[in-house]
């Protein structure tokens, strides 16, 4: 059985790609394994590459961050033994559910929440919402209709000037449509190279909120920094206008968080008026400025 790892150097962000092949599929698995290991760190064990991608015989490939904590190499060989299986149809996952349940709401009513809290605790902040030209123009440069949520928000919001920027999200900058536009744009660029070097034909036709485990021309980012991603789900489904988050490593394996990009403004607003966890943190105003804790 064939058997293929590719990692990426964290200094030149060249990949090196190995193959080989083995006479069963522990063997093929363990072998790539200990090769990934070897092409992402040093004989002192330090860290030298970014990510290892695996794919064992004709199967779709597996994304790992070697060395976390959620990729153990006995974590890894579960992964890709129930990747395995679900390639060979012999599991079959639930559909996926976003983990928030918090119903739809209206995005202005939720918008206008976050921006009352805002306009309550912190200075100044110029909030300019973008043009109706200037949406058709990033829908036409990403090729295709945009969720309504999604246009909504953006013409109510276009992101922040640099000069007076808020950190609305935890770990997340809001984006403009520029940035929206040109962050899609280099994920797919990314993704297509590690694809096409896994030799991975992504699913075309799958339902929004399934895992695709690469970049999809139908995830809009509205939101993002140092390669972790929030974006809409454009695709047809049930979960149409579902909101993920796309990591640099695992891509989109954590599935969706909330159904729809009202909820989560909905979460927001619940979190600055009440100070509850927001995605895991909590906010706070230091010295007139949104903190995260």
């Amino acid at each position: 059985m064939k058997w293929f790892v590719s990692a990426r150097s964290a200094e030149t962000t060249s990949s090196t790609i190995r193959t080989g092949e083995a006479t069963g599929w522990d063997e093929a698995v363990a072998q790539a394994i200990q090769t990934g290991r070897e092409l992402t760190h040093a004989d002192d064990g330090s860290q030298l590459g970014l990510a290892r991608n695996y794919r064992i015989g004709d199967g779709e490939g597996v994304s790992t961050d070697n060395g976390s904590h959620t990729a153990s190499e006995d974590d890894l060989r579960r992964r890709i033994q129930l990747q395995t299986e679900y390639d060979a149809g012999t599991v079959n996952p639930a559909p996926p559910q976003a983990a928030s349940m918090t119903p739809a709401r209206s995005v202005v009513e939720q918008w206008n929440r976050v921006t009352q809290w805002l306009a309550d605790n912190l200075s100044s902040v110029p909030i300019v919402g973008a043009t109706d030209e200037q949406i058709t123009d990033a829908m036409r440069a990403t090729g295709g209709l945009w969720p309504e949520e999604l246009t909504s928000l953006f013409s109510l919001v276009n992101g922040f000037p640099r000069e007076s920027w808020v950190s609305i999200f935890p770990g997340h900058e809001l984006f403009d449509l520029d940035r929206a536009v040109s962050e899609r744009q280099l994920e797919l660029d990314i993704w297509s190279e590690i694809d096409a070097e896994m030799g991975a034909e992504p699913q075309t036709d799958s339902p929004a909120g399934d895992y695709l485990g690469t970049y999809s021309p139908y995830f809009i980012p509205f939101a993002g920094a140092d390669g972790y991603l929030l974006f809409v789900d454009a695709r047809p489904g049930p979960l149409h206008g579902c909101v993920l988050e796309f990591e640099k490593v695992d891509a989109d394996g954590a599935g969706p968080k909330w159904p729809s990009l009202s909820a989560m403004l909905t979460d927001l607003a619940d979190s600055f008026q009440t100070g509850r966890a927001f995605d895991g943190r909590t906010p706070a105003v230091v010295d007139g400025q949104l903190r995260w804790q």
